[in-house]
């Protein structure tokens, strides 16, 4: 069913989703279950609008069946780590792409796709500075490569070196505006839909892992000691290490790094994966500043 012209404005969310719906479902029903809470946020409501929702909110229903009981479906937080790793591996194909000084056409068009998937993380509430300067940039590094095609000229790798160049560029051959940052509108016919949730926190740095040595060599076995006057109670020996309290934030930001390297295993992407883990540690204190765990 085509787009009504009242509604062209979610038109990218609906193609990108289309052109998933066999390779990646669980995208596919994000960016047109977005698309559809963009339509009923904005609106307007005419007959025509309203028979496409309809249309658009069948459909979706039929999706969700058709994924049963994906986790990245009924967890929020399974679901923002999949939609994130997605939108960031298209965002470093076309990045690496433009910063080897191979930036294309086709360079432009994944810029311009990524910024599409990065916003479908407002699904979930609002998205930290983090994503929102990544979308800001992918827009941005688009519309640069486009203009710079046109005047036959080769695109300039990388970040412009004038920062206010991005500021006032505006991307002309993106017709796709930005979602509102505080999306709560709930869609109608739909039961168990997926909950709006605060954004992921900007997660702590990495630590460094440390190098391992070898324990040293065990002495010779010693005389045993005196035996332990019957009228002393046995104590048990006492560990040197003490673990520092971890608050129920921090254990939460755990949670969720460790669903994230999870989900980015799914995807084979052993780097984020370790990454993660690596922020999970972190999030519960084994880091360098208590000499992880020794302190």
């Amino acid at each position: 069913m085509e787009i009504p012209p009242e509604l062209k404005y979610i038109t990218p969310y609906i193609q990108r989703g289309q052109e998933l719906l066999s390779r990646e479902p669980v995208v596919a029903y994000y960016a047109q279950y977005y698309a559809a809470k963009l339509a009923i946020s904005r609106g307007p409501r005419t007959k025509e609008t309203n028979e496409y929702l309809s249309h658009l909110l069948e459909s979706l229903e039929t999706q969700k069946k058709n994924l049963g009981d994906n986790e990245a479906v009924t967890n929020d937080l399974v679901g923002y780590a999949h939609i994130e790793n997605f939108a960031l591996k298209i965002f470093l194909n076309a990045d690496n792409e433009d910063r080897a000084g191979k930036a294309s056409k086709k360079t432009a068009k994944t810029f311009l796709a990524a910024s599409v998937f990065l916003e479908l993380l407002k699904t979930f509430g609002d998205i930290d500075s983090e994503v929102e300067a990544k979308i800001k940039y992918a827009k941005w590094k688009a519309a640069d490569i486009m203009k710079a095609l046109r005047e036959g000229r080769q695109p300039t790798a990388g970040p412009p070196i004038d920062e206010s160049e991005q500021q006032e560029q505006v991307p002309s051959i993106s017709e796709f505006p930005s979602p509102p940052s505080n999306f709560t509108a709930p869609l109608p016919s739909a039961n168990n839909q997926p909950p709006d949730v605060p954004a992921a926190p900007a997660a702590p740095a990495a630590p460094v892992v440390p190098t391992v040595t070898a324990p040293p060599p065990v002495p010779a076995a010693a005389p045993a000691p005196a035996p332990i006057p019957s009228s002393l109670p046995v104590q048990p020996p006492v560990s040197t290490m003490t673990v520092a309290e971890v608050s129920s934030q921090d254990i939460a930001h755990a949670q969720k790094f460790a669903k994230w390297a999870i989900s980015a295993l799914n995807f084979e992407d052993i780097a984020t994966a370790r990454q993660m883990l690596l922020k999970a540690l972190d999030a519960i204190g084994y880091n360098q500043e208590n000499d992880f765990g020794n302190k």
